[in-house]
Order: structure tokens, then sequence, then C-alpha cells
């Protein structure tokens, strides 16, 4: 019995260590992707609302807004996966 608590033991050390390791690279990269999100939304919007009123509602019509809007969760999500893929071995 003393052999199992000694090895659960040392066990537990190291995944504490790894999932605190996680924790705060997870904080790190999702702060890092909202600014970045935040900021290519904000440049787009400024853009879009810069456009001619008569050609927004045309392109409102074909439904730009909901495919911008999919475009930037695909662009955050292949950065998140790129990210994770990156730093597998750790």
């Amino acid at each position: 019995m003393p052999t199992i608590a000694t090895f659960l033991l040392s066990i537990t050390g190291s995944v504490v260590a790894r999932v605190l390791f996680t924790l705060g690279f997870g904080i790190v990269s999702y702060a890092a992707l909202t600014t970045l999100t935040d900021t290519v939304i904000s440049l787009a919007m400024s853009n879009y609302q810069s456009i001619n009123p008569k050609v927004l509602q045309l392109l409102n019509l074909g439904g730009i807004g909901q495919s911008l809007g999919i475009i930037t969760a695909g662009m955050t999500t292949r950065a998140a996966l790129m990210a994770i893929k990156k730093l597998r071995p750790i």
C-alpha cells in the first residue's frame, strides 16, 4: 500500500504542474486571440461603414455581414488550431 501512495504522490506533482501550465498558456493565448480579433473586427467595421449607403444596402441583401462573421470565426479557429499544433509536444 505505501508504494501505491508514493506513486500517486509522485504523479500528482507533475500533473498539477502540467495543468497549471496549460491553464496559464490558455489564458495568454485567449487574451492574444481576443485582442487580435477585436482589432480585425474594428478595422473591418470602420472600412465597412465608409462604403456608399446604396452599395452597402446591396451588400447587406447579399449577406456580406454574416459572411464576414463566418470568415472571422474561421480565422480565429485556424489560429487557435495552429497554436495547439505547435505546442503539442509541451
